[in-house]
This record gives C-alpha cells, structure tokens and sequence, in this order.
C-alpha cells in the first residue's frame, strides 16, 4: 500500500475507533473547544501508535500485559485532565478505544490477532452474558475480564467462526444485523 493510502486507511480508522469508544461515554467536560479535543485526539493517537502498538507486532500478548496497556491508556487521558470528565477515561473506554483499534489493525493485518475485542453492549447481549455491564461504567479490569472469561467458555478451536476471542467476537459483530 502506499504512504498516501496507508494514511488516508489509518486516519478513518482512527475515527472509527474514535467515535465507537466516544459514542456513548462523555467523555468530555462541557465547553471543550473543538481544537482542543482535536489536538487530544491527535496525541493520544500519537501515544497509541508509538507506544502501546508496537509490543502486539510480534503477537501472543498475555491478559496481564493487555491489562496493563488498558491501564496506561486511561493513565496518558489523565494528562488531558482539564478536557475529561473526572479527569480521564475510565477502564470501560480505555479498553473499548485500545480494543477497538487493534481490531481494525488486525482487520488490515497490521498486527497479529489481538488478545481481546471490544467489550460493549453488543457483544454482552450476543454472548447472552448476564447481568449486561454498561461498558462506558466500567471503573476496574475485574468486570472487564469477567466478559472475556465469559466469552472464553463459547471457543472452540475447531470451530473456524469461534477459534479464538478476535475471531469469536467478529463472526458474532458480522451477524449483529441478522
């Protein structure tokens, strides 16, 4: 692909993952100036890309290491105090803005498959995952990981639209229209 068209894909993604992790979370105090989000926008994105994106080039990222890159997320957010509403993202819109984007990076293999996908209502509603959890409520990992755990006991390796959680989650996103 070329530089130009590699941009141009990289940008609509980024606003794709942008408005799926901002839709619905508040993320923003009110009387933000449009600059001022812009410019957000584009740090965190540069933050993304440089650091968190590279340690998943070679694959085979653990629940632990994922985690603690969620964390990191909410934690450069909070350097954007004066922009967020309590001062940064919650663990709910960190993890749906990080999964989110290495979905898409997946998707283009950029990367190896993610560890994890985009926790959402969706996806609690397609895995019948009870009782549902306001993804944008989100405060600690712990229910986070209770949805993925959940959604673990649906893999089956043999199965090629459930062989993993990436593959599970987009197979059952695929058919959300259904």
């Amino acid at each position: 692909m070329t530089a130009i068209k590699n941009k141009f894909i990289n940008s609509e993604i980024w606003s794709l993952t942008i408005g799926g992790a901002f839709q619905r979370a508040n993320v923003y105090k009110i009387d933000v100036l449009e600059k001022d989000k812009k410019d957000f926008k584009f740090m965190l994105k540069g933050y993304i890309d440089n650091t968190i994106v590279p340690s998943y080039n070679k694959g085979n990222i653990s629940d632990d290491v994922h985690i603690e890159n969620i964390k990191n997320v909410q934690q450069y957010s909070s350097n954007f105090d004066k922009l967020l509403i309590n001062g940064q993202f919650n663990f709910g819109v960190s993890q749906k803005l990080l999964n989110l984007y290495l979905k898409y990076l997946w998707c283009l293999d950029i990367i190896p498959e993610p560890p994890h996908f985009p926790v959402d209502r969706i996806i609690q509603e397609k895995l019948k995952y009870k009782p549902l959890i306001a993804w944008t409520k989100i405060q600690r990992s712990e229910k986070y990981m209770s949805i993925v755990n959940f959604a673990r006991t649906k893999i089956n390796p043999k199965d090629e639209f459930s062989a993993s959680l990436s593959i599970l989650e987009l197979n059952l996103f695929s058919r959300r229209n259904d």
